[in-house]
């Protein structure tokens, strides 16, 4: 397995070269990527992420990097409704599996009107390559899966690089290298291993 660094050296040369926002050479395919890793790499790859976005964005001005950490989404959800001690209480009380599943229904997740969905919409802006991040840290409250498949409904031009800390081979999602996910064939692997 090479060096994580290396491989970001190369998902950033890639993500230079011409033709990358424009989704050249993948058909009618939409232009969904996943960048996975070890997640023993997870502070390597968090510190990278917006050194590799300030990068980019100096060097080019055909396009800018969007950010979008999904537990950060997930927090500000809660935080700006006043929900934080009402989910502490909850998972004290009822445990972690009932909490989860009052927090994706509170959500929204996997149905026509999920936050998370809208939110990226809402603040997409028209040039830009999408990175989403956190997967990770959000998880078991959505599923990389359901996100892949919620934003493929809504975003057709922007490529979009999922930072996905576990395998992905085959179209099989694993995270952390131990909870299989369901399928998703539509997304490329960006760089290998």
């Amino acid at each position: 397995m090479r060096q994580i660094t290396k491989r970001l050296d190369e998902l950033r040369e890639k993500i230079e070269v011409p033709g990358f926002f424009d989704n050249k050479g993948l058909g009618n395919e939409v232009g969904f990527y996943i960048f996975d890793y070890d997640p023993t790499d997870e502070l390597v790859v968090r510190e990278a992420i917006p050194q590799m976005k300030d990068y980019l964005e100096r060097t080019q001005s055909r396009y800018k990097i969007q950010l979008f950490d999904m537990y950060d989404i997930i927090l500000s959800f809660f935080e700006k409704r006043g929900y934080m001690e009402k989910n502490f209480q909850m998972e004290e009380k009822k445990g972690s599996l009932d909490w989860y599943e009052k927090m994706q229904k509170a959500l929204k997740i996997a149905t026509n009107n999920d936050y998370i969905v809208s939110y990226i919409c809402e603040h997409l802006e028209e040039d830009a390559v999408i990175f989403i991040t956190g997967i990770g840290k959000a998880y078991p409250i959505i599923r990389s899966h359901v996100i892949l498949n919620n934003l493929q409904a809504v975003i057709e031009n922007n490529p979009l690089i999922l930072f996905f800390p576990g395998e992905y081979d085959d179209g099989k999602l694993k995270l952390f290298g131990k909870f299989e996910d369901d399928h998703y064939y539509r997304a490329f692997k960006i760089i290998e291993k």
